[in-house]
């Protein structure tokens, strides 16, 4: 596992000291998402100024780095429809690409589930947008093969090489139509090897798990270090909207979930966990991780500005962290931390397969029920929960306790502050 030191932030390969050798570092962070009409466009869209006081005390961390990346979870365009689809349409003004820059990103990854929620034109646009802005952008693509290549930039003498993934929801690119790249380890991990001799650092990042759930699933540690294994320099996830436990990997880090970083919704006041993330800073000795930075932070509901985590919400938030990256260490305990969520979370989803049952007979109703279905059994993420859950009910062990309930749910309501 990754043991973060709860006091400094920081995990550090034995031997290494930063203070005397120079390593590159890489920032990433979770998802930015300043939607049209919610809170957070409008201090983004006012020009680089405004938009850097959304940042707050992060900015000065946010500049210590070689190369830094987030995930922009939006199309940035006035293009287009919203599509049929499982969960909401999102989009944001074009103007809000300025809050993007404000935080001194170097490179974006639009591998995510709300990528084409508003079609290829305005997807298109967000790309050019983004690239007339300096910005690289990665994991989308005209089609699969363009979406699938390795994007190369340079920073400081080192070809720094780009993929980005997401689970299969809407965004999913096909032979000829664009999108995002899919989640499939088996061309996935192929594509890694492929790339690996092309850059002197291969950065990988995957947009998938479970909304809400502080643990990422055995399905997700299985492929993740797949994607390790296959050549991948550093795995960074996000997307589940909560910190998940990082681990290292045959020296290679993985960090399961950032959780959100400036994501402003209506919906979530009443969800702490939204509203708390981190960002993370990698040393590179080569191509070889020999330190991590962890710094989290909250994101005020109340006025869409964001601040560090500093002090006893720190170490708190830390010691959490490190209790997810226990927890996902130990296969048997980490098994009945997933059993314990996907029973719980079950009649969640059997809910939803009546209801969308029902709607397939109703001709108004057919469409939207039709992709409301079809993400019950395309996205990973869901299907996992249901087959886990409908095994132990098969199994008869629908009512079993696994000790680990209570904890669970204390993980699901608090970030550690």
């Amino acid at each position: 596992m990754l043991k973060i030191d709860p006091q400094s932030g920081q995990w550090r390969q034995a031997g290494w000291a930063d203070q005397k050798q120079k390593a590159f570092t890489v920032l990433a962070t979770g998802d930015i998402c300043p939607t049209q009409k919610w809170k957070l466009d409008e201090s983004f869209s006012r020009g680089i100024d405004q938009a850097r006081k959304v940042y707050g005390d992060m900015l000065g961390e946010l500049a210590r780095k070689d190369f830094s990346v987030a995930n922009l979870e939006l199309p940035l365009s006035t293009a287009g429809e919203p599509i049929v689809k499982d969960g909401p349409a999102l989009r944001g003004p074009p103007a809000a690409i300025d809050g993007v820059l404000a935080g001194g990103f170097d490179a974006v990854t639009l591998a995510n589930n709300h990528t084409l929620d508003f079609g290829p034109q305005a997807l298109a646009d967000t790309i050019q947008l983004a690239k007339e802005r300096g910005l690289t952008v990665f994991g989308v693509g005209q089609n699969l093969q363009d979406a699938g290549r390795l994007v190369v930039t340079e920073r400081g003498g080192k070809r720094i090489g780009l993929l980005g993934i997401a689970e299969n929801e809407f965004s999913n690119a096909t032979l000829d139509t664009p999108g995002a790249v899919q989640l499939r380890p088996g061309p996935n991990c192929m594509a890694i090897r492929n790339a690996r001799e092309k850059c002197d650092l291969l950065l990988v990042f995957v947009h998938g798990g479970n909304e809400g759930c502080p643990v990422a699933s055995p399905r997700m540690v299985r492929d993740y270090r797949a994607l390790a294994e296959a050549g991948a320099d550093a795995v960074i996830g996000h997307h589940a909207h909560t910190v998940q436990g990082m681990e290292v990997h045959q020296g290679v880090p993985i960090l399961y979930g950032l959780g959100n970083f400036l994501f402003w919704a209506p919906a979530a006041p009443d969800e702490p966990l939204w509203w708390v993330g981190m960002f993370a800073r990698l040393h590179f000795d080569g191509r070889r991780c020999v330190g991590v930075d962890i710094h989290p932070m909250k994101l005020d509901p109340a006025t869409a500005t964001a601040s560090l985590a500093l002090g006893q919400d720190k170490v708190g938030f830390l010691q959490r962290l490190n209790r997810l990256s226990e927890i996902q260490a130990d296969p048997q305990l980490h098994q009945r931390f997933w059993n314990a969520y996907s029973l719980a979370r079950l009649p969640h989803f059997l809910g939803r397969v009546k209801e969308t049952r029902d709607g397939m007979d109703n001709p108004k109703l057919r469409k939207i029920a039709a992709a409301h279905l079809k993400n019950l059994f395309s996205c990973e993420a869901h299907w996992e929960v249901i087959t886990t859950g409908l095994e132990l009910i098969r199994q008869d062990r629908e009512h079993e306790r696994f000790g680990v309930e209570e904890e669970l749910s204390q993980l699901c309501r608090s970030a550690g502050f």
